[in-house]
């Protein structure tokens, strides 16, 4: 009986031991992804650091709005600037209790960026938002002040968010919604230039060998050039477009020329065409080529058969002329004995 508490104490005492020196595992939290807001408005202050820039100053009420905007976006599937009732970005901010600066006519000092994509990466968005004017203004604008941000993940695919602003340091105006603002906010006879971003989709190059792409709505210098596999830079150059150049809906851009040998194929086929023509003017030359040879084994053969004829008749007349003179000499020794 002692021993079996002795037993019982001892164990009991490596469990007290086990659990201080072998502690169990602690499920610690996974890292936090690098598609947080926080590191889109790092990465947007780092932009503004390179070009000489203050940074940004975050602002509670702009990260609220904007967080709830990129929820909107992944809650209906769109890439799209406008809120369900209408409303514009500025106007969220000013109906959330901002006091945005400005002239409220002209929208007032407040700017957004919007960006979606499949694990699109803060550095990824802020590359693509530097393809044009606008998007870069929102950025770098010297006018604004303070910022807000939104990054929602949906199975991997990452909708961005972005306000910019400038608060006007006195009273929020109240909010009204526009009566000419149909539901998905688009405004009677006027076409949002930013407010719905269309897929690029390549264009085929035309009968004179060029790649003409046209402009949609919402589509950005950065993003067709990655379509096409180009650079902002040369669409720039092809188009003669200066850097603070804007590109709009329905504008034709120059990607690029290929298959410049296309119109030249027809004057290359008649060239083609005729080069079989010459092994048949060398293949008429062969027939000039043949007496060639037969002049030269001729000359070899005839000669010879001269030479054989001649021969043997200098032997004959020799062996006439020796028969002749030895009768002759028989003639005459027989003569002087008679």
């Amino acid at each position: 009986m002692i021993i079996t508490r002795r037993n019982l104490l001892l164990l009991s005492f490596f469990i007290l031991l086990s659990g201080i020196f072998f502690p169990k595992g602690v499920l610690a939290r996974d890292p936090q992804p690098a598609t947080d807001a926080y590191t889109l408005i790092a990465e947007v202050n780092a932009l503004r650091a390179n070009n000489g820039l203050p940074p940004y100053a975050i602002n509670a009420t702009l990260m609220a709005i904007a967080q709830a905007h990129s929820d909107y976006q992944a809650a209906t599937g769109t890439v799209t600037h406008y809120s369900a009732d209408g409303s514009r970005p500025y106007q969220r901010a000013l109906a959330a209790g901002y006091p945005v600066g400005g002239n409220l006519a002209a929208r007032g000092y407040f700017s957004e960026n919007i960006q979606a994509g499949t694990n699109l990466s803060p550095a990824a968005a802020v590359q693509a938002w530097q393809g044009d004017a606008p998007h870069l203004n929102t950025m770098l604008s010297p006018h604004l002040t303070e910022v807000g941000a939104g990054v929602t993940n949906v199975n991997g695919y990452i909708y961005y968010t972005l306000d910019a602003s400038t608060p006007s340091g006195g009273t929020v105006p109240a909010y009204t919604p526009n009566p000419e603002e149909t539901p998905n906010g688009t405004e009677v006879g006027v076409l949002p230039t930013l407010d719905l971003i269309m897929p690029v989709i390549i264009s085929t190059p035309n009968g004179e060998g060029k790649v003409v792409h046209e402009v949609q709505v919402g589509q950005s210098l950065w993003g067709v050039a990655d379509v096409y596999g180009t650079t902002v830079q040369e669409i720039r150059a092809l188009n003669n477009m200066s850097v603070d150049e804007l590109v709009y809906p329905g504008e034709l851009l120059l990607i690029r020329t290929v298959a410049t040998q296309i119109p030249l194929t027809p004057t290359f086929a008649p060239t083609n065409t005729g080069l079989p023509t010459t092994p048949f003017l060398t293949e008429a030359t062969f027939p000039t080529s043949e007496p060639t040879v037969i002049p030269v084994e001729s000359p070899t053969e005839i000669p010879s058969e001269k030479v054989v004829v001649d021969s043997s008749m200098w032997t004959v007349l020799v062996i006439v002329f020796v028969a002749l003179l030895m009768a002759g000499i028989v003639t005459w020794l027989s003569g002087r004995d008679s």
